[in-house]
């Protein structure tokens, strides 16, 4: 995987070796070699975004956090936590060249269903979707820009 694809985010050095003759990044969040995938190259980018850049502390970052809905086991790619512990923010990253639209948005408001947290964030790495979901009217409000973890916390 070529790991020089150009995102709109600011590029952060990540460690990248081959593992069982395979590319790998290491995952600072997860703490372990993964697999580079395109997605997955989207993913610790925007991560290490909301990190650096926005405050948001590691140990509030999951990354592919099980969670069971209707009996069954879904893993959204990242989560992040508020200081109380309960699920603020449901991430869905997707590979650069897939377009983001109502299918992706809907996959990641059931997850806002099951957990009733306020945030849903969708990036392909080009663009970068946040809205708060409304509780009352079930409705998605786009957000203009990504909100640091101060103000996520409110």
């Amino acid at each position: 995987m070529n790991s020089n694809i150009a995102l709109n985010l600011p590029l952060f050095n990540s460690r990248i070796q081959i593992v069982d003759g395979n590319d790998a990044i290491f995952d600072e969040f997860r703490k372990k070699w993964v697999r580079l995938t395109p997605e997955e190259w989207v993913r610790q980018q925007f991560l290490m975004y909301l990190h650096i850049h926005l405050g948001y502390p590691a140990t509030a970052i999951a990354v592919e956090k099980s969670l069971t809905y209707n009996g069954m086991t879904r893993r959204p790619d990242a989560v992040i936590s508020g200081r109380n512990g309960l699920i603020l923010m449901v991430i869905e990253c997707k590979k650069p060249d897939v377009t983001i639209d109502e299918k992706t948005f809907l996959q990641a408001a059931t997850y806002t269903s099951v957990l009733g947290n306020a945030y849903i964030m969708i990036t392909n790495g080009l663009s970068h979707f946040v809205c708060r979901t409304d509780a009352a009217s079930k409705k998605m409000l786009f957000l203009q820009e990504i909100p640091d973890y101060a103000t996520l916390n409110g």
